[in-house]
């Protein structure tokens, strides 16, 4: 079984009028089931450094009549246009094994998160399956777990990702 965003979000205490960050949006999975999750009260940005994927989320969310999902096309690696300590939820989904500067990226994440804020970090395992070997960057859960320590965050909970995946919640 693969990862399932909807039913990782669905596993999340995320309320109405929460405000969500999905670094490295993909296309989307994430953001619309947060939306849902959030309501017309709640806010979701998607943060990706493809213009054409946000095109197509923003295509999505029109057609939808989806008001509460904002995109922005950034590196996640610089600074963000959120504001600082906005966000209930960093979503960093199979994008950890993608960036130059982990450091970086959680040092840009510690700014936008509330004080009590969470990340999700879901990605890939380390498998023989061919769509892990695609990936040759990919970073064991250790060693992010170590990462996220030196930054003052630990493991909460653990979430079901599938055979492929490993997800977690982390906080301060």
């Amino acid at each position: 079984m693969f990862l399932s965003p909807v039913q990782i979000i669905e596993n999340l205490d995320l309320k109405i009028g929460d405000t969500v960050a999905d670094f490295g949006c993909g296309a989307g999975a994430y953001v619309f089931a947060a939306s849902k999750k959030v309501g017309d009260k709640g806010k979701v940005y998607a943060v990706d450094l493809d213009e054409n994927i946000l095109d197509k989320i923003n295509r999505e969310t029109e057609k939808a009549n989806i008001i509460n999902i904002d995109t922005i096309l950034s590196n996640v690696e610089e600074k963000v246009q959120i504001k600082d300590t906005s966000c209930d939820l960093i979503i960093l989904s199979n994008v950890l094994s993608e960036v130059d500067n982990l450091d970086r990226v959680l040092e840009e994440t510690e700014r936008v998160l509330k004080p009590d804020g969470k990340i999700l970090v879901a990605d890939w395992k380390k498998t023989e399956h061919s769509l892990s070997l695609l990936r040759p960057n990919l970073l064991d859960e250790e060693k992010i777990v170590a990462v996220l320590a030196k930054h003052n965050f630990s493991v909460k909970k653990h979430l079901p990702a599938g055979e492929y995946h490993y997800a977690f919640l982390a906080e301060r």
